[in-house]
């Protein structure tokens, strides 16, 4: 194994947002061999930047940061090395108007800053939340539809993914964790075969799939674990850390 691929929240992280201490001294065993660590979240790098520090990155050029659902891949030191296809205003525009056509709550996230569109709430909630105004030069990290326990996505053009119960994460068509992972692989030389990948959510599904082995947290939505290779302990009890040990260690 060469590439261990990452997801954050409800996989890495446990619900309290920590990595343990037993799956953090896994990581940086490996990380000692030479075996590259990739952080795969929707989240921003900025999000990203101190659980790398937690796990010496700056020490290992072959660990990273794959951000935004597979929109951007930063090195160890955080800088950006490329980025696939980014959100812009036009895509916002659409998206929004489907969001308020729906009755869906709308958060877009701009360089890691959080702006919600209360439409599935009553006027005077949504008139208690005013906007920042958004600029038709922003690029967007990620839309998210909130707040209904099913979402109708059919007339949208978009990577939809459905993270946790009431929580669907929007991207552009065609970019996702799996696509990132492959040109990770491909970035540093290494065969897909040679890679793992752990998560929970649809937005790991691609990542789980394209990974040479894949594995779902037991924490994970039920056809997660269906399309994986293997399904390892729960994010509260160390499931990463306990399986790379029995793996690598």
């Amino acid at each position: 194994m060469k590439l261990i691929f990452c997801d954050m929240d409800g996989s890495l992280l446990n619900r309290r947002s920590k990595i343990s201490p037993r799956t953090l001294e896994a990581l940086i065993k490996l990380e000692e061999k030479g075996i590259g660590v990739i952080l795969s979240s929707g989240r921003h790098i900025n999000s990203l930047k101190k659980y790398g520090d937690m796990l010496h990155f700056e020490k290992y050029p072959m660990s990273g940061y794959s951000c935004n659902n597979g929109q951007a891949y930063h090195d160890h030191l955080g800088e950006n090395v490329f980025e696939h296809e980014r959100l812009n205003y036009d895509d916002y525009l659409k998206v929004r108007r489907y969001a308020k056509a729906h009755h869906y709550g709308f958060i877009v996230y701009i360089n890691n800053k959080r702006v919600m569109f209360r439409y599935n709430e009553s006027l005077l909630v949504r008139l208690l939340h005013l906007h920042i105004p958004i600029h038709g030069d922003a690029i967007f990290d990620k839309f998210v539809f909130y707040g209904r326990p099913s979402f109708d996505v059919k007339g949208l053009d978009y990577t939809c993914s459905l993270v946790d119960p009431y929580w669907l994460e929007i991207g552009p068509k065609g970019v996702d964790k799996g696509t990132m992972l492959e040109r990770i692989a491909r970035f540093h030389h290494i065969d897909l075969k040679d890679t793992i990948a752990f998560g929970n959510g649809e937005n790991d599904l691609p990542m789980l799939i394209k990974a040479g082995t894949g594995v779902a947290m037991g924490n994970a939505l039920e056809h997660v674990k269906e399309y994986s290779n293997a399904v390892c302990d729960d994010c509260d009890h160390d499931g990463i850390g306990k399986y790379l040990e029995d793996l690598l260690l």
